[in-house]
């Protein structure tokens, strides 16, 4: 919970309020804050990898010393904790899985 905190606090310090980054909106889907001291330790890995991601991608776009293969890595560790069973995530997992999928094209294709 306090890695999570630490993120949280990361991700509002460091990424523009008007940067929109499409990881943060699968975060805020999973509905999990680091106060939620009732959630699942996976729930809470899951958060903090996409807040990582998140922080990974932005940092991707404004630096070129960050590679934005940084990010993918922290989405797909992400996406091993997010629980495909879950009521919130049900409806989103193909969507995100094709994002993630995109995001590997992506970068295949930068870096040819």
């Amino acid at each position: 919970m306090e890695l999570h905190q630490f993120f949280v606090h990361v991700y509002r310090e460091l990424v523009p309020s008007e940067c929109s980054c499409e990881y943060m909106k699968i975060y805020e889907e999973l509905d999990i804050r680091p106060h939620h001291i009732h959630k699942l330790k996976t729930e809470q890995r899951a958060a903090i990898f996409l807040l990582s991601a998140c922080i990974a991608d932005y940092l991707s776009q404004s630096d070129d010393s960050v590679s934005k293969n940084l990010s993918i890595k922290l989405l797909e560790n992400a996406f091993k904790y997010i629980n495909p069973k879950s009521e919130n995530m049900k409806k989103y997992i193909g969507k995100y899985m094709s994002l993630l999928e995109n995001e590997k094209s992506e970068h295949i294709e930068n870096t040819v």
